[in-house]
């Protein structure tokens, strides 16, 4: 009883993500671009002058990001490395 069920627990999740995947490129490919359709998108135009402030404020926040957390983790594996070695060099 048990094995049929984790047997079928084991192939929902690839039957339900096949079934997502199948579904929306139905969806995707329904409405005919000619067609003139009410509930059509308008076409987007994005240019690097609307880029430029995301770029800037990812590269700011790794320039403040990247020193403190190679210093957390110059202090995480010293706190890791340094008992060993004096356990180490104390028994010789």
């Amino acid at each position: 009883m048990f094995q049929s069920l984790k047997a079928k627990k084991a192939l929902l999740f690839p039957m339900v993500s096949g079934v997502v995947a199948a579904g929306s490129s139905v969806v995707a490919f329904a409405v005919d671009e000619g067609s003139g359709a009410a509930g059509s998108l308008p076409n987007l135009v994005i240019t690097t002058d609307m880029l430029s402030p995301l770029v800037e404020g990812v590269v700011a926040n790794v320039q403040v990001i990247l020193p403190v957390g190679l210093g957390l983790f110059a202090i995480f594996l010293g706190i890791r490395v340094i008992p060993g070695l004096i356990s180490r060099f104390v028994r010789m």
